[in-house]
């Protein structure tokens, strides 16, 4: 029995959730598999710690409309049970399962901005909030470096300044940061790292690979 199946098997609501919305039963069950395996993976690695961190993946339903499978509030992504996911519409607006996350309204902001986006993963990397700490906001100077990935990866990258989680404002500023369709991922200053991808391993490779640069760039400071 495969991870998603287990999950399906174990959510109350997942069986209503496939008639009451519309959803493909497969589909939904590889949704569930796919969200606790990257999640599991993001905590592995590392980019997620204790209850920090989100996940949400878009799904289409047989009339058209679109929802989103998400993380809870509170949840330990790392060992995230059935019980740990939520149904919600495209406004953010809960259907089924889980509290949803604080940080809906950015995954919604997302989404809208960026139509292209098939999951979207939040995560607390250390190494890149510790570089930005490092440079002291200089973002000029942020994963710059004469390595080919640096290069590449820079071009993918936005920035939005401070904001509280789960505002509004926070949520504009992320959703702005992708306007541009080269973009998949926006730094948030002083919280984090907001990665979009067409699927939701994608999503997590990309928060993997700036990671790294990440890292790599504080192994050559000084001192």
């Amino acid at each position: 029995m495969s991870l998603g199946t287990q999950f399906f098997e174990k959510a109350a609501w997942a069986a209503a959730a496939v008639k009451e919305h519309g959803l493909k039963k497969e589909e939904l069950e590889e949704a569930f598999g796919n969200m606790a395996s990257v999640c599991r993976d993001a905590w592995t690695l590392g980019l997620m710690r204790g209850f920090n961190g989100n996940m949400s993946i878009r799904l289409a339903s047989a009339n058209g409309d679109s929802c989103m499978l998400i993380t809870g509030t509170g949840v330990a992504k790392g060992h995230m049970g059935a019980d740990g996911l939520a149904l919600c519409d495209m406004e953010g607006h809960i259907l089924m399962g889980a509290k949803i996350s604080s940080e809906t309204p950015m995954h919604v902001a997302v989404y809208k901005a960026r139509p292209d986006a098939k999951a979207v993963l939040h995560v607390h990397p250390a190494a890149l909030l510790a570089l930005s700490m490092r440079l002291k906001g200089q973002r000029e100077e942020f994963l710059s470096m004469p390595v080919l990935e640096s290069e590449i990866w820079l071009k993918a990258l936005a920035f939005a300044p401070f904001f509280p989680n789960g505002s509004q404002k926070l949520a504009m500023a992320v959703a702005n940061g992708f306007a541009k369709p080269e973009v998949r991922a926006v730094f948030m200053e002083g919280h984090g790292l907001c990665a979009i991808g067409k699927t939701p391993y994608e999503s997590l490779s990309v928060c993997e690979e700036l990671e790294h640069m990440g890292k790599m760039q504080l192994m050559s400071l000084p001192g």
